[in-house]
């Protein structure tokens, strides 16, 4: 597979980042783009504790449930080695691994740790964080299908949106789930691989409890040999191990909130957007009630969730925290805490809006005598498929171009030039011309009266409305003599620049395994680590 770096426009956070701008660098512990740093961190990782053989437990438990391979146990074993560090990152569990940027993100954990494997000649061991405890199904419950030329469609799972259960507690509706794998294969052109991959798909629903569990054994198909370990963040093994960590959050709890109030407020002063919200009395942590979670606040020496129901003194919660922890939960500010005392970080790789708000957590980490780990921004990919390339050479297309901006301009100068005459030029002359010409029948209606006035602007109104309906068939009869090109513009917009935005953020995985078959993510594995590119194309 050949890559092309292309230069995006990102974040004004993101571009500081990578150009390594002090006012964004003295956010951060360490520079993710120098060789010193992981030797740096991973000595300060090897001066830690870590609860090493019971994570290694409930790890090797959880991804044989999801069917893992060994190079999964082998590296599982490896964690138990004080030497060992992990490249981590996380996203939801969503349905049929949701959009492409979470493989993405996994293939970005992989390359870098047998990156830093190679050079540290240590362990490092890639471990994907499944966002098992958040609540937030409408969020993960479909995915968009290629249904035409000029979009996308969305296809849901027919399940309850009203719900705030976890998503590792939300049982995966069998029936529901078939539906919805018929509904998205009919969409799809059968190829070599459609069918050995409807079949692996109904397997893995059918042998998965939960929506995680349907996530953790897709991925492990996807990724088989690549060791890849996955950690469902909302288990209740996993908790008994994060007692301890929820009741040094519970203490320092002021702290923690005072901390990233002020450094909130500090990048927004340089003039950073940070989509977080933060105030003095947030808890940062979610009680489970009734199956369902709810955000705490503390007043004084009052926990209460938000809708005022819970009332818990602080002795109360340490209680809870310390004999039924799975009654709590993080949030986005106190979860990459957790995964710091939980796993040995080397690195954490961090779409755009997580590397924004981890740059408001260094003095929190700080809170819990813990430094800030190595954050390095995922690869960012577009995925061409083969013919594409071609009718964008015949197109005269830039894929810069097409991936920034979409084509819609290009496409209608095209159009413009199809004809002898020039039809919008052409109508937006008639209509001055007969603004012009009407303005003498509104000044005679003025002189008539209110009423007649209002007439004759209804009555100009309605000529531009006619004109303007004129015109838009004009246009369309120009495309339909044209059709198999506009169909390839708006193929490669849908494609390249779907709602106006990447490819990574709207298309699903499932649509180009069907294309190129199941070991397609393990392949993407194989990139070369560029991580100081904006975005790299793939072709395919």
């Amino acid at each position: 597979m050949q890559t092309i770096p292309i230069q995006l426009q990102p974040s004004q956070l993101l571009q500081d980042y990578r150009d390594r701008k002090e006012s964004i660098f003295t956010q951060f512990e360490y520079d993710p783009y120098q060789i010193r740093s992981y030797k740096n961190r991973l000595s300060q990782i090897q001066q830690g504790e870590y609860q090493r053989e019971e994570l290694a437990k409930v790890l090797l438990e959880q991804n044989q449930k999801w069917g893992a391979g060994p190079a999964v146990e082998k590296n599982i074993e490896a964690l138990k080695n004080p030497a060992s560090s992990v490249v981590i990152g996380g996203q939801q569990a969503g349905l049929l691994t949701g959009p492409l940027y979470t493989i993405h993100k996994i293939v970005s954990i992989l390359v870098h740790a047998k990156e830093q494997e190679e050079h540290l000649q240590q362990p490092v061991i890639p471990v994907f964080w499944i966002a098992g405890e958040d609540h937030d199904f409408e969020e993960i419950n479909h995915v968009y299908i290629h249904k035409n030329a000029s979009r996308l469609k969305k296809i849901a799972i027919d399940d309850e949106l009203e719900s705030k259960k976890s998503i590792s507690s939300r049982v995966l509706p069998k029936q529901e789930t078939a539906t919805f794998l018929k509904d998205i294969f009919s969409t799809f052109q059968e190829t070599e691989h459609t069918k050995k991959i409807y079949q692996k798909l109904q397997e893995a629903a059918d042998q998965s409890e939960t929506y995680v569990d349907f996530f953790g054994t897709l991925i492990h198909q996807m990724f088989q040999e690549e060791g890849l370990v996955l950690v469902d963040s909302d288990d209740p093994n996993l908790r008994k191990l994060e007692l301890a960590y929820f009741v040094r959050m519970i203490e320092e709890q002021p702290n923690i909130a005072k901390a990233v109030v002020k450094d909130l407020q500090l990048q927004e002063e340089k003039g950073y957007t940070i989509s977080v919200d933060a105030a003095s009395d947030d808890g940062h942590l979610f009680y489970h009630i009734d199956g369902e979670r709810q955000l705490l606040i503390k007043e004084d020496d009052q926990w209460k969730t938000k809708d005022g129901k819970v009332s818990l003194q602080t002795e109360e919660l340490l209680t809870i925290a310390k004999n039924e922890p799975e009654r709590l939960s993080n949030n986005v500010i106190t979860r990459p805490l957790m995964q710091e005392m939980v796993f040995p970080v080397l690195a954490f790789h961090a779409g755009p809006g997580e590397l924004a708000y981890w740059s408001i957590l260094k003095n929190a980490f700080r809170c819990l005598n813990l430094t800030l780990p190595i954050v390095m921004p995922r690869l960012s990919i577009t995925l061409l498929q083969s013919n594409h390339q071609s009718w964008m050479d015949e197109m005269d297309i830039s894929v810069e171009s097409l991936i920034q901006s979409g084509i819609y301009t290009q496409k209608m100068n095209w159009l413009k030039r199809q004809t002898k005459l020039p039809i919008e030029e052409t109508f937006q002359e008639v209509q001055k011309q007969i603004e012009t010409i009407h303005q003498s029948v509104q000044e005679i209606a003025e002189s008539i009266s209110s009423d007649m006035e209002g007439l004759s602007s209804k009555n100009l109104e309605k000529i531009q409305k006619e004109l303007a309906f004129v015109e838009k068939r004009f246009i369309r009869s120009v495309e339909k003599n044209h059709q198999l090109r506009m169909n390839r513009y708006d193929t490669l917009d849908t494609y390249y620049h779907p709602d106006g935005g990447l490819q990574e953020r709207k298309w699903n995985m499932i649509h180009w395994i069907n294309q190129y078959g199941l070991d397609l993510p393990s392949r993407l594995a194989t990139l070369p680590p560029k991580w100081e590119v904006d975005h790299l194309l793939v072709e395919l």
